[in-house]
């Protein structure tokens, strides 16, 4: 009896250490837990499954979209293909099921059957059914992995709206500013003249971009948000008929019909080309004019500096003239400007000081500067104690002045636009403030009011950027470009250049 009693105690003692054994191999094993009551003296230990894990990689392909539960991406296909990648953190092979619902109510429309079992971390895609997704409408597309035992992941939703109606036939004008207008069927510029040419889509809210073509070269221009189209400039190396073709690309990517429109350039210019000076060389003396040639020379003094595109919103190839030394400026070796006739003169500026006037751009005439575009102390509102001005001289001797109401602000980036009218005899400055980076303006100017001056005097000597004639009244901050034309701007050309389109 002793012994049988002993080989039980035994018997005992031997299970409850090769429990113990057995439960701490399985502690080490990764994925496996206890179950509640395991031990030594409870039941054996048993794995727990995980669920799977959120899906990632989430989007369509056929058009390409990333998920996004907030914003519908805009496809340009009702059958597009839905994707996910699933994995489980087990190692568990796994199935995915799809769902396409209605965007306004949720409503189920279509549930996919689970796709083929895959290993962990394998891509998993269905394809929606034709006829179920309808153009215009927003749907909402979830997935969600599931393993052999019936464990979940979370649910990943996406927003889609389907849109596969291509943007109208746009329409193509000519933008008076540049050096020529090139009107459809009609005959002008020249070789070497700038045209401005505008685009847009009437009847669709919705175009990213136009592709066009000159001659056949293809190119593509994005559309600013908040603008109903967009304008590229033109300029032809060649005399003769040339064509341009135009098609809106909406948010969806699709393409619309094609505009052609066909114009003639002449053997030689019919209108002032004037200049145009980017200033977006960086280093050395000189400046290029794009548009006619024409060279500006910097003095020894003036650097360089980051643009109003570069200060503002980090386009680092936008440069400017600093101009913080009294012997600071740039010129040419002659004028530009006809200052007889109608003519428009445009500058990108920062302000870092005030109190006293300044001059941005000036032409030297035979007794002072033939016109001036800067600031003023003298001809300013009685609120203003510094205002921007546009002066021109007249055949009397007598200086008109335009002034703005616009505010100068020490700090802040403008842009500054003196307009002569020689037909209606007036002139004015009109002016947008763009701001700093920490209180951006708005790219609308502000047009100022009309001050009348019948025949302007003419003008023969350089042209002139930081000063007026002889240096006097310079101009401390930053100059980023800077355009002059023989004809009176627009209000269009104007946004295009506080819009950084100098």
């Amino acid at each position: 009896m002793h012994d049988r009693s002993s080989s039980r105690r035994l018997a005992t003692v031997v299970r409850a250490l090769a429990v113990g054994a057995l439960t701490g191999a399985l502690a080490l094993v990764p994925g496996v837990a206890l179950a509640h009551g395991g031990g030594p003296s409870g039941h054996a230990p048993r794995a727990v499954n995980h669920a799977p894990d959120r899906p990632a990689d989430v989007g369509t392909s056929g058009p390409e979209s990333s998920c996004s539960s907030s914003t519908a991406a805009a496809l340009r296909s009702a059958t597009p293909t839905l994707r996910a990648t699933l994995s489980d953190p087990d190692g568990d092979a796994l199935r995915g099921t799809f769902q396409v619902r209605d965007g306004r109510t949720g409503r189920l429309l279509w549930s996919s059957r689970a796709t083929a079992a895959q290993a962990s971390g394998s891509a998993h895609a269905v394809q929606v059914p034709e006829g179920l997704l309808r153009d215009g409408r927003a749907h909402e597309w979830r997935v969600q992995a599931r393993d052999a035992k019936g464990r979940t992941s979370p649910v990943v939703r996406c927003r889609i709206a389907v849109d596969v109606t291509a943007p109208g036939l746009p329409t193509v004008a000519p933008v008076e500013g540049a050096g020529a207008v090139y009107a459809e069927d009609a005959v002008a510029g020249g070789i070497g003249v700038a045209g401005d040419f505008r685009f847009e889509a009437p009847g669709t809210d919705d175009v990213a971009a136009f592709l066009y073509a000159f001659d056949g070269a293809p190119a593509q221009v994005d559309v600013v948000p908040g603008d109903a189209g967009a304008t590229v400039t033109w300029v032809p190396t060649s005399a003769g008929p040339h064509q341009l073709t135009v098609q809106a690309v909406d948010v969806a990517g699709n393409v619309g019909p094609e505009r052609l429109y066909r114009f003639t350039v002449t053997a030689a210019p019919t209108a002032p080309a004037g200049a145009r000076w980017l200033l977006d060389e960086g280093q050395g003396l000189t400046a290029t004019d794009t548009r006619a040639g024409t060279t500006l020379t910097l003095t020894p003094s003036t650097t360089w500096a980051d643009g109003m595109a570069a200060e503002l919103w980090g386009t680092t190839t936008d440069r400017a003239l600093l101009l913080d030394e009294a012997d600071d400026g740039a010129s040419t070796a002659g004028p530009v400007v006809d200052t007889t006739g109608s003519f428009s003169v445009a500058t990108v500026v920062r302000v870092d000081a005030d109190g006293a006037p300044a001059t941005v751009v000036s032409q030297d005439g035979a007794a002072g500067s033939a016109f001036t575009l800067g600031t003023s102390t003298t001809a300013c509102d009685e609120e203003l104690t510094t205002c921007w001005a546009f002066a021109v001289a007249g055949t009397g001797g007598d200086t008109v002045v335009a002034t703005s109401t616009v505010p100068v602000s020490v700090g802040s980036w403008y842009g500054v636009f003196g307009v002569r009218d020689a037909t209606s005899g007036v002139l004015r400055v009109d002016v947008c403030h763009l701001g700093t980076v920490d209180e951006p303006g708005s790219p609308s100017s502000l047009t100022g009011a009309d001050v009348s001056l019948d025949v302007a005097a003419g003008s023969d000597g350089p042209f002139r950027v930081g000063t007026a004639q002889e240096g006097s009244t310079p101009w401390v901050g930053a100059v980023s470009g800077v355009q002059t034309w023989g004809s009176v701007i627009d209000v269009t050309r104007e946004r295009l250049i506080c819009s950084g389109r100098m």
